[in-house]
């Protein structure tokens, strides 16, 4: 993993861009100056420790260069394609094999990538910048312009500040933020500060940015029985992992005993000769998973380390707030940072099981419109749909509420689902909404900060593209059975734990937000944050974000405690941020 900046202006704020993605990076850094672009890079050293993985890296023989933020896990087999075409090769570096594969495909090249990626690829011959992101959204990368109309890419807004620009926030980026708790991967919270899309890359030439998709999940329904499906889905499963246990440090696992991170740790171990170093979080009494956590890696006979959250809340909860460019109200944040952090004092790459939900149906949003009362199906029926009914359900704060906080937003201007293209208000649109807008936006911004903020990166088998693709096309009937979901992987998981451990209810990652919010010290910290003159209420109507605080602590809206959260986030990151913007 790395941090990444490219711009076709001047150098000028570079070395204060590259301070600002120190933490990406600790390894090693680099500048590489052109006529018409600089490329930069902090480096966390995963693959081909010696020199020859240094970057920004130049293929002299094509005149082209490139800074890339990520792992390309089928190098090897594309470097084998690539030197069976006549390139040459002079590293062991993934990194190598993305620049020969722009020589070859061009603005295809891709395409032709299984892996994680960001990266700025400056064509010195066409005088263009190329800039691609990978197909989930795993690896950020934002652009702005510059006041001359230069372009600059990084991997974080800190860097685009470092560079000269100034943001400037954006009431429609806070609204949706408000609606969703985080902020979409079509947009950022700011103006002036935009996003390279999942799954798209573009070229940046003449002043003008041109963008293009190169790959989407297409539903092509497979005919297949369900015990071909477990061998296929197996199989499938085996090489993600595989894949993923290449490096030349050491690899662990976030293993939180739920079903996705249990066979993914399962699937790893058999690749290890010893065991895996494991990572577990609990918060005592609440939502306590350490003890599946502990069965998992006794069963699988991992290296197991397990830390409980007794940290100081209000302390930690600054450190993921300060270090997000953006707002983002996940009380998973607080957990996730504290066990990237353990997991990072031990190994530099961590598997995590993001994407099992979202590709196999197990969120109960999936099913809850089946095994609603009839007469609430025939209202909704008539009047709505389930398509409709999800987004309701998820929405933090509704229009209404939104309307009494914010200043100057226009709410509701801005479709929360923009990147769900045309289908049936159902079950295919709802996940479709969760795989192109929830997870990127939400989950994966998450893991990236998180582990990044420690130098640690996180490889998630379930989203490699092939599994994710097969996935998608499953027959339903194989993923849910309309009162539970991911039966087809808990089958897998039951070859390796017992039914009571894969059958047990689903717990979330989140934090006992309500439970904090009853200590007296937390509602002395609320009070703080929402103090008269506090930076919240330059976008906030001050009466109504008091008026909603002082109903939620009294106990009288047991609902508004996770939207006292999610503004409470936006309060702390203001103040935090109060110098890195413009109203």
């Amino acid at each position: 993993m790395c941090g990444i900046l490219a711009t076709t202006g001047g150098s000028s704020g570079t070395e204060a861009a590259l301070l600002a993605l120190g933490k990406r990076g600790p390894d090693d850094h680099g500048v590489m100056r052109f006529e018409g672009a600089t490329l930069a890079q902090t480096r966390l050293a995963i693959v081909d420790l010696s020199p020859g993985g240094h970057q920004p890296m130049r293929d002299n023989a094509h005149d082209v260069a490139i800074t890339f933020n990520g792992e390309i896990y089928n190098y090897k087999e594309l470097r084998q394609e690539l030197e069976a075409k006549g390139h040459l090769f002079s590293s062991q570096s993934d990194t190598e094999v993305i620049l020969k594969a722009y020589a070859e495909y061009g603005e295809e090249c891709p395409k032709h990538l299984d892996g994680m990626f960001a990266f700025a690829l400056w064509d010195n011959t066409k005088k263009q910048l190329f800039l691609a992101r990978d197909r989930f959204g795993k690896k950020p990368l934002y652009y702005a312009y510059t006041k001359d109309g230069a372009l600059v890419a990084a991997s974080e807004i800190k860097a685009l500040r470092a560079m000269g620009v100034r943001p400037v926030l954006d009431p429609a980026g806070l609204d949706l933020y408000l609606t969703l708790m985080y902020l979409p991967p079509w947009r950022s919270v700011y103006k002036n500060i935009f996003t390279i899309l999942p799954a798209h890359c573009a070229t940046f030439k003449d002043g003008t940015l041109s963008t293009a998709r190169y790959w989407a999940l297409e539903k092509k329904p497979l005919t297949l029985s369900y015990t071909e499906a477990k061998e296929e889905l197996r199989r499938l499963l085996t090489n993600a992992v595989q894949k993923r246990m290449i490096a030349d440090v050491e690899i662990g696992s976030l293993l939180s005993g739920g079903v996705d991170s249990t066979l993914v740790t399962a699937y790893a171990q058999k690749c290890m000769d010893r065991p895996i170093k494991t990572f577990a979080l609990g918060y005592g009494d609440y939502i306590n998973e350490l003890p599946f956590a502990e069965a998992a890696s006794k069963k699988i006979d991992t290296d197991h380390h397990t830390l409980q959250a007794t940290s100081d809340i209000v302390e930690e909860l600054e450190k993921v707030i300060e270090y997000f460019d953006e707002p983002h109200g996940d009380s998973a944040d607080f957990p996730q940072h504290m066990v990237s952090e353990l997991a990072a004092s031990k190994v530099k790459v961590a598997l995590a099981g993001d994407g099992g939900d979202e590709l196999f149906l197990g969120y109960g949003n999936y099913f809850a419109y089946w095994n609603r009362p009839k007469l609430v199906r025939l209202k909704n029926a008539l009047f709505s749909n389930p398509y409709r009914e999800h987004i309701k359900s998820i929405t933090v704060f509704p229009a209404r509420l939104r309307r009494k906080l914010l200043k100057d937003a226009p709410v509701g201007k801005e479709a929360a689902d923009s990147l769900v293209p045309p289908m049936p208000n159902g079950l295919d649109k709802i996940n479709m909404f969760d795989i192109t807008t929830y997870l990127p936006g939400q989950l994966l911004a998450k893991v990236d900060q998180t582990s990044m903020m420690h130098g640690l990166e996180i490889r998630c088998p379930l989203l490699d593209h092939h599994l994710a693709e097969f996935a998608y096309n499953l027959p339903t009937e194989y993923k849910t059975d309309r009162t539970t979901g991911k039966l087809i992987l808990k089958d897998l998981l039951r070859e390796i734990m017992p039914n009571d451990f894969v059958d047990r209810k689903k717990q979330g990652f989140g934090a006992p937000v309500r439970k904090w919010f009853a200590e007296p010290h937390m509602r002395a910290y609320v009070e703080k944050q929402f103090a008269p003159g506090a930076p919240i209420f330059g976008v906030v109507h001050e009466s109504a974000a008091r008026a909603h605080i002082t109903k939620t602590l009294a106990g009288t809206a047991p609902k508004s405690y996770y939207q006292l959260w999610v503004l409470l986030c936006l309060a702390v990151w203001m103040q935090k941020h109060k110098d890195d913007y413009d109203l």
